[in-house]
């Protein structure tokens, strides 16, 4: 009896769970079915959300252009746009893109006059590139591009004895600098003509601090998923049609692209016959996206008529060289804006102030001006421009004053790498978005023009300094690390040209 009475409290408990269970399924299922709809409308919801949170973070694929591999062309292991069966979009997700006219605007824009300094490597062009025939040893190698250097020899096969053992192709493609005595500094190589995502690059490049080599190498086919080539007509880009450009290229990285070929554009003739072919790294969410390359390209010669290649430095903000080894930077870090023109200048001027009071002649007052005139040192460039006029990033910084300060008025001070900071005064509103502490990038938005402060007049005053010690950036001859081309910066240069540059793939 005690058995059978076990027995069937074991089975009404079983049963009792069982339906308990069963209960708990259906309702479960039941709330699933119930609430896909609200799943749906959250996932919407937060898919709105976090693209408007990530407005500054380009995408791969934002426009909804499908993108392709180039295949064996020369830069396989890219993604591209088509630039041939490209789509007239007029919307992304429904809202319109913007059409601003930025690099029509600072074409039209004056140019300051600069004398440049001659660098040592544009007068003895130290940088060579291209697609040199297959060799069998580092000797035969260098000598079919006319070098000899017995040093780099050694330690090239002591370290890469095998290398061309393994290379495969009709030809390499190449990027090699040397210092002011022709002595190789870097060299960065690619062990088959097809650059593609089987073949991999080898950069050997003499150590800054000693007299030793250092050799790195990189698979082709990983670490360029974010980066996309873009070939673009340059009247296109000029004008901006921004159903096209826009569509294909991060709206944060225009005013960059802008600058480069108004930096470049004095070489182009005829828009008609040009196309620019931009490669950039679509970012993530821990880096910025960045412009790597952009080469003007002679469509019906098909030539390179320029070019222009990022460079990372050490201790240094990064900047753009030509493949010959030419600054580009230098422009960068005197325009702030699209402005009308220069006011004033670094140095000593006379500065004239009105001002009114009312005096008292017999029964009646009169307002009487009167002019006060005193000199000063100015230390930093007025550019004239209307109230409201957007002031960019020069390159890429922490905010460190975001306010109000006495004369300056509504001040933006950006700290960058190398001990620069650059100011921005007189400023009549800052970009509600940033606060002091914020990283910027070049060409980010960082308040409009006023005329706050000690001002006569609607215009920007800024600054460059290097340990808090004004500097002239439009002084004649000026030659600053910021847009000098270091010895230790040169492999970077071989490493992006062997790269990216479409002259150094078989013809």
């Amino acid at each position: 009896m005690t058995f059978f009475s076990r027995i069937t409290l074991s089975n009404i408990f079983l049963t009792v769970c069982m339906i308990f269970s069963s209960v708990n399924v259906f309702a479960a299922e039941k709330k699933v079915s119930t609430n896909a709809p609200v799943v749906k409308k959250d996932s919407g919801a937060s898919e709105k959300k976090s693209k408007k949170s990530a407005s500054n973070k380009p995408s791969n694929n934002s426009s909804g252009v499908q993108l392709k591999p180039r295949g064996s062309n020369g830069s396989g292991f890219l993604k591209s746009y088509d630039r041939l069966n490209f789509q007239n979009i007029v919307s992304v997700n429904g809202e319109p893109l913007p059409t601003p006219n930025i690099l029509e605007n600072i074409l039209q824009m004056p140019t300051p006059e600069v004398v440049k300094p001659q660098s040592k490597l544009d007068s003895l062009a130290l940088i060579r590139q291209g697609c040199a025939a297959k060799a069998s040893s580092i000797r035969n190698f260098l000598e079919s591009i006319n070098l000899q250097d017995s040093n780099f020899e050694s330690n090239f096969n002591f370290q890469l004895p095998n290398f061309f053992n393994a290379t495969t192709g009709k030809c390499l493609p190449f990027a090699i600098a040397l210092d002011s005595f022709g002595k190789i500094q870097s060299l960065s190589i690619v062990n088959n003509d097809k650059r593609d995502a089987n073949s991999t690059m080898t950069t050997i490049h003499r150590s800054e601090t000693s007299f030793v080599y250092l050799v790195e190498s990189q698979n082709l086919n990983s670490g360029f998923e974010n980066y996309l080539e873009v070939v673009l007509d340059l009247n296109d880009l000029i004008v901006y049609k921004s159903n096209q450009a826009n569509s294909s290229i991060p709206p944060e990285l225009i005013w960059e692209i802008s600058s480069l070929i108004k930096e470049l554009y004095s070489k182009v003739n005829n828009n008609e016959r040009y196309l620019a072919r931009i490669i950039y790294n679509a970012g993530d969410k821990n880096n910025w996206a960045q412009v790597v390359s952009l080469e003007i390209l002679d469509a019906v010669n098909k030539t390179v008529v320029a070019d222009a290649f990022w460079v990372d430095r050490d201790g240094l903000p990064g900047g753009f060289f030509t493949s010959s080894g030419t600054e580009l930077e230098q422009n960068f870090w005197i325009s702030p804006l699209n402005y009308t023109r220069i006011s004033r200048g670094v140095g000593r001027s006379s500065i004239v102030l009105s001002k009114s009071k009312q005096v008292k002649k017999g029964n009646a007052n009169s307002v009487v001006t009167q002019n006060y005139t005193y000199s000063a040192s100015h230390q930093g460039i007025d550019f004239a421009a209307p109230i409201g006029t957007p002031i960019y990033a020069v390159a890429n910084g922490k905010i460190i004053h975001y306010g109000p300060y006495p004369a300056y008025g509504n001040l933006v001070i950006l700290e960058h790498e190398g001990n620069y900071k650059t100011y921005y005064a007189h400023l009549s509103s800052y970009n509600p978005e940033l606060v002091v502490g914020s990283e910027v990038r070049r060409g980010l938005e960082i308040g409009y023009v006023g005329s706050t402060g000690r001002s006569t007049g609607p215009h920007l005053h800024f600054e460059l300094r290097k340990n808090n010690a004004y500097l002239n950036p439009l002084a004649s001859r000026l030659e600053l690390d910021l847009w000098t081309l270091r010895n230790d910066d040169q492999y970077h240069l071989t490493r992006n040209m062997v790269l990216f540059s479409s002259q150094v793939v078989p013809k």
